[in-house]
């Protein structure tokens, strides 16, 4: 079973390769490049020292029934969103070995679980939000030109494809919620989210300086939301809204962090997936999305997961199912209100 697992993986790994590979004018843009945390990460913590992995059963359960590191029962947003764009799953950074980057042009996954916006919010090793821009900085240096004539083809290729970044949670969950457990203060909320957003600019100037010019921003969710956060009685459940205020800030301020960079990079744009407004939507007509659980994990206790997964909107403790993921993917890639100013097929047509 253990071998079969192993060539399981492989042969996902090599498939999405070849697809990349193969990329052609149907698609909608050139290529997709994620960066972000657990919410996306494609496999890259398999290959790092972390308790932060998902290489085991029950994850992947309907991904071809293989673990493959992702942190779901299935696809996540980003992966559901390259396919919509026409491209295949962007495969993980640390997956691909170093003599065949060069060969992917249709984008790569850089994403590792549990890191954040900061450098020092970590759960073991993982991939810092700078070092995955680092590796994205040597992919562009070393690896890409060789796949274009000349340096215009290449800022053409950049300019025209998609950069997707959902990273943050962990800043609070790993980083600022503990702080404060120790030390039994609250801090300033919003002195932390300006820090944060500060540093969340400086790193989408660096992709910006490298090409990129369409960014997708996933906003910070409802924290207090999830199953390891939510306030449990005997009758009912509900969110941790004291959590959720300490995270509001960021949330709030996210859109006009963004507006200033647009001012500041010329020809850069940007859209948000709001994901406090779209939990609040699904929460408050969950049925209507397909959803009966919208606040219990699907994996119960002893790793099982439940049998109708596209019913619940959590899959473990603190990612979303498939379902869930399709259903934010769905409304941000062509609706109007879970993606602002722009939805994602909006972007792919702007200059």
């Amino acid at each position: 079973m253990f071998i079969f697992k192993v060539f399981m993986v492989i042969y996902l790994l090599t498939l999405q390769i070849l697809l990349a590979n193969s990329y052609c004018t149907k698609s909608l843009v050139p290529a997709l490049y994620v960066f972000g945390d657990s919410t996306v990460d494609a496999g890259n913590n398999n290959n790092l020292n972390t308790p932060a992995k998902v290489n085991i059963f029950p994850y992947g359960i309907d991904f071809n029934n293989c673990s493959t590191g992702r942190f779901s029962n299935g696809k996540t947003f980003a992966d559901i969103i390259a396919l919509k764009l026409g491209l295949p799953m962007p495969p993980p950074y640390m997956g691909v070995s170093t003599i065949k980057r060069y060969q992917i042009v249709s984008g790569i996954n850089y994403a590792s679980g549990s890191c954040g916006i900061l450098n020092s919010t970590r759960y073991g090793e993982c991939l810092s939000l700078n070092k995955q821009i680092e590796y994205f900085t040597s992919i562009v240096t070393n690896d890409l030109p060789r796949n274009f004539r000349s340096k215009a083809k290449l800022s053409h290729y950049l300019s025209k494809s998609i950069f997707l970044l959902s990273i943050g949670s962990n800043d609070y969950m790993l980083n600022y919620f503990k702080q404060e457990m120790v030390t039994n203060q609250k801090g300033n909320h919003e002195e932390f989210a300006n820090y944060l957003l500060e540093q969340l600019g400086f790193n989408i100037k660096k992709i910006y300086d490298l090409g990129g010019r369409k960014f997708v921003i996933i906003a910070i969710g409802p924290i207090g939301c999830i199953p390891d956060f939510i306030d449990k009685n005997s009758r009912s459940k509900d969110c941790n809204e004291d959590m959720n205020q300490m995270v509001k800030p960021f949330s709030n301020k996210l859109p006009w962090k963004l507006r200033e960079l647009t001012t500041q990079l010329s020809g850069s744009v940007f859209t948000i997936l709001d994901s406090f407004k779209m939990f609040k939507k699904i929460k408050n007509s969950s049925e209507k999305f397909g959803l009966t659980n919208i606040w219990d994990s699907c994996v119960g206790e002893g790793g099982k997961p439940c049998d109708n997964r596209k019913q619940y909107f959590f899959y473990d403790s603190a990612h979303n199912t498939e379902a869930t993921n399709e259903i934010y993917a769905n409304m941000c890639f062509s609706g109007r209100h879970a993606c602002f100013p722009l939805n994602i097929e909006q972007l792919v047509h702007t200059d």
